[in-house]
């Protein structure tokens, strides 16, 4: 009987180091080292925001490889003026919000 007890007082003690580990944030699709912009930084800071920025950077990249060679100039030119818009976010008084709305409409374009 001692040995289930000192078994299960292992079991305890394990799930309860582990219950005080930090979950692991999430990693937006940049590197937050070199956050610059509010949003950015935001982002960063953001599980539900940097798992729809990973997600977005996935859905971009498959519409790429899918894409054909005339497309891709156009294609990256509408990611760089979607970003560009994004990043005003800041300016909003949502800015979370603005951000979260952007996110949802550009994956729902791919």
């Amino acid at each position: 009987m001692s040995g289930l007890a000192t078994g299960s007082g292992i079991i305890a003690i394990v799930l309860m180091a582990m219950l005080a580990l930090p979950a692991k944030a999430a990693q937006p699709s940049f590197d937050c080292d070199g956050a610059r912009s509010e949003v950015e930084k935001m982002i960063c800071g953001d599980d539900a925001l940097a798992d729809l920025d990973l997600r977005l950077a996935r859905d971009f990249a498959r519409v790429l490889s899918r894409a054909s060679a005339d497309q891709v100039p156009e294609l990256r030119a509408s990611q760089r003026a979607w970003r560009a818009q994004m990043l005003k976010c800041a300016r909003t008084g949502d800015p979370r919000g603005c951000v979260l709305e952007a996110y949802t409409k550009r994956i729902a374009q791919f």
